[in-house]
């Protein structure tokens, strides 16, 4: 077993004083009955503070025969280039160079009239 060496850095504890022991008492004739203490209730709950709030004059909103708000929904409705797939590579090779200036952006693919594909593209200019 290994001895604990003490840090030299560290201060030394601090002794508390002893705990002054209680005089003697001479033993009573007789004691009176120890009484039960009486369970303690719980504490009562405080009611929360009631908010404030800083006085301002209710405008009366009247009603007027105003149109009800409209709903806009917002559609982009999209024009689109269709490619055949068995289209000259010179078109497709156009087609990738307007993407890349982004004047058109590839949509998707589907089969349609058999076995025929085409590339569709949404113009963006």
């Amino acid at each position: 077993m290994a001895i604990r060496r003490q840090n030299k850095n560290s201060k030394p504890a601090v002794k508390k004083p002893a705990a002054k022991k209680p005089a003697a008492k001479k033993p009573a004739a007789k004691k009176p009955a120890a009484k039960k203490p009486a369970a303690k209730k719980p504490a009562a709950k405080k009611p929360a503070a009631k908010k404030t709030v800083p006085n301002k004059p209710v405008a009366n909103k009247v009603v007027t025969d105003k149109a009800p708000p409209k709903i806009r929904v917002k559609r982009k409705m999209y024009e689109y280039e269709k490619i055949a797939t068995n289209a000259k590579s010179n078109l497709f090779h156009l087609m990738g160079q307007r993407v890349q200036r982004g004047e058109v952006k590839w949509a998707y693919y589907t089969t349609e009239e058999g076995d025929m594909g085409y590339h569709y593209y949404i113009k963006l200019k």
